[in-house]
């Protein structure tokens, strides 16, 4: 029997410590006042759990019995701990169970969702989607009624997510963008930012600035010869990112490098990069 209490799909702007220029992290609340679960749950402080219980009481919504955590990193995974008083399920791609299990210690009971998975909230259908590339386990959550996805951080409202060794993949990262590029979307939910809903520019967007970057790696390194994977970020950007960013920009550099080198365009002798002809 089908319920009489419409199935909401909540962005919960959490204040976290994260990049530049973001100031929060989603997290998403999806449900009624039947059933609901919770996707993310931000950085471990206070003030995450007053935020979603704030937003609970106000939606009428069920106080949630899951936590799907899209992946692992501490401005997504930790708030996990001020929800220990809930009866909770916690939810994670079993390629992210060691670095979940570290990031959320001491929550032991996890259970894992695989590609492909149908996961249901109240009347409303989500298919598990397994998009490596930021991490190896990192999911995303799509809902075929409302064509919406929730990409985790595959996908941010403003400038594109870093990418980086030893969690990420840039091989794996362009062919995710690539699948959830076949979806019929309204709108992407995404780890940080406003709802986009524009979302095939956004994911074209994101896609052509990777290619851009690994265009600009090979010029780069014919005109130099050799580059450190720092030299070569610092020539990229040109001063014109935060400082505080300057770190993950060089770990994105270094997941185009890995990239290049599988794919034979490019060598490493030490620290040092140079094109393979």
């Amino acid at each position: 029997m089908r319920s009489e209490h419409p199935v909401k799909v909540i962005r919960i702007p959490v204040p976290t410590p994260t990049l530049y220029p973001h100031t929060t992290t989603n997290c998403y609340l999806i449900g009624n006042k039947e059933e609901c679960v919770l996707v993310d749950a931000g950085y471990d402080r206070l003030e995450t759990r007053k935020e979603i219980e704030a937003v609970i009481e106000n939606t009428g919504l069920a106080q949630p019995t899951s936590i799907i955590l899209t992946h692992s990193h501490r401005d997504h995974a930790p708030g996990v701990r001020q929800f220990m008083d809930w009866p909770l399920t916690i939810y994670c791609h079993r390629s992210e169970e060691e670095a979940i299990m570290n990031a959320i210690s001491p929550v032991k009971n996890i259970s894992f969702l695989q590609n492909g998975e149908s996961f249901k909230v109240a009347d409303m259908e989500m298919i598990v989607i397994h998009g490596p590339g930021h991490t190896a386990g990192q999911l995303n959550l799509y809902i075929p009624s409302e064509q919406i996805l929730l990409a985790g951080d595959n996908i941010v409202a403003e400038g594109t997510t870093w990418i980086g060794p030893p969690d990420g993949d840039m091989s794996d990262y362009i062919y995710t963008l690539k699948r959830l590029n076949q979806l019929k979307l309204t709108k992407i939910g995404p780890g940080h930012g406003d709802w986009v809903l524009h979302p095939y520019e956004q994911i074209d967007f994101v896609l052509n600035r990777r290619l851009k970057r690994e265009k600009q790696i090979k010029s780069l390194l014919k005109d130099h010869v050799y580059l450190t994977a720092t030299q070569l970020t610092e020539k990229i950007y040109e001063n014109t990112i935060h400082p505080s960013v300057f770190h993950v920009a060089t770990k994105t550099t270094e997941a185009h490098l890995i990239k290049l080198i599988k794919e034979g365009i490019v060598l490493q002798q030490n620290s040092v990069y140079s094109l393979s002809n």
